[in-house]
């Protein structure tokens, strides 16, 4: 009976230590994070008033920031937090364990200001606007756009950022560093840049460098949605035939300043960035191109225009002929001093 009993003793003991083991492991498992520091994903999660901690787990997993939200619900509990996570919004990486994730969400949230970034603008420029708001030091982050580490990182080959900072408005944490910025930047870049837009490279000739070059031209140019494609038809036909592209856009960027009417003198002036002196596309973007304009470069409408000249409202009319193209710019003129005289 002894030995019986001993050996029942040494089986339940041994039954216990392997549901240890394997509890352990699974707690392990479950416990850790979903990447390492090198390859960690941020995630900003909005946590509301009166979630409770299985649905705050259920959007920390649909995030891709734990790996189970019912382990995170368990650990709640055990951690005695499921009433004792504020809400907020909460900046969160996908390197941390479950565990590391409730610290986190038992720390104040992030204090976060909101900032929008216009379409068409350059670095400089961003860089200008984000240190009005507080965000930044403007020299450190243009200096920062080119960084061959940073660049390298972020997934390009190009010199500099220009027109990879992607035109969004942004929630930023006030004490987020220039460098988190412009990943998040970039960041949104790439989720705008999709798959099927790669696809389309193809069949418009450009690699991704060339095709937002002509974003940025077509983002500069245009006023109005609807000429967004015309205007980058006229560009892709000019392309086609080898014929300089003439954009006034690219003259303002060669000069670094905005100009209502540029003069024959700016129209010659030596860069690259001038397409009035220079065949092809310039050597990189003019500013950062919103999705329209990424998508206008990439689906240019069917025309045979070769010209367009601004009307002064907006708008542009477009010719397929040089000799059109005069008589519409003399049409203008015309109809501008008339309008000027009735003033």
């Amino acid at each position: 009976m002894v030995h019986r009993s001993l050996t029942a003793i040494t089986i339940l003991a041994a039954f216990s230590i392997v549901c240890l083991g394997v509890t352990t492991g699974l707690i392990w498992m479950l416990d850790r994070p979903l990447s390492t520091t090198a390859t960690r994903a941020l995630s900003r999660i909005e946590i509301s008033h009166g979630m409770t901690a299985r649905q705050i787990g259920r959007a920390l997993e649909d995030a891709g920031v734990i790996r189970s939200a019912a382990f995170f619900e368990v650990s709640a509990r055990y951690r005695n937090l499921t009433r004792g996570l504020e809400a907020g919004t909460y900046e969160l990486g996908s390197d941390q364990s479950t565990g590391q994730v409730l610290e986190t969400l038992r720390r104040a949230p992030l204090q976060l200001e909101r900032i929008t970034v216009p379409e068409g603008l350059t670095r400089t420029q961003i860089a200008g606007l984000l240190q009005r708001a507080g965000a930044v030091d403007s020299a450190r982050f243009v200096s920062l756009t080119e960084s061959k580490e940073l660049i390298k990182r972020l997934g390009l080959s190009e010199r500099h950022l220009e027109g990879y900072l992607f035109p969004e408005t942004y929630l930023i944490a006030k004490n987020a560093s220039e460098e988190e910025i412009i990943e998040r930047m970039v960041g949104e870049f790439f989720e705008v840049f999709t798959d099927s837009l790669y696809t389309r490279l193809d069949a418009v000739g450009l690699s991704l460098h060339e095709a937002i070059t002509l974003a940025s031209m077509v983002e500069r140019e245009a006023v109005v949605q609807k000429e967004r494609p015309i205007i980058s038809s006229v560009f892709h036909r000019r392309l086609k035939l080898k014929r300089r592209l003439e954009s006034c856009a690219t003259v303002e960027f060669a000069l670094g300043v905005h100009k209502k009417r540029l003069t024959n003198a700016d129209l010659k002036v030596e860069s690259p960035y001038n397409t009035y002196r220079h065949s092809g596309l310039p050597p990189g973007p003019i500013g950062s191109p919103g999705r329209a304009s990424i998508l206008a470069a990439l689906y240019p409408s069917e025309t045979e225009y070769l010209y367009c000249v601004a009307r002064g409202d907006g708008t542009h009319s477009f010719t397929r002929t040089n000799r059109e193209h005069n008589a519409e710019k003399r049409a203008i003129r015309l109809r501008q001093r008339r309008q000027a005289r009735l003033k």
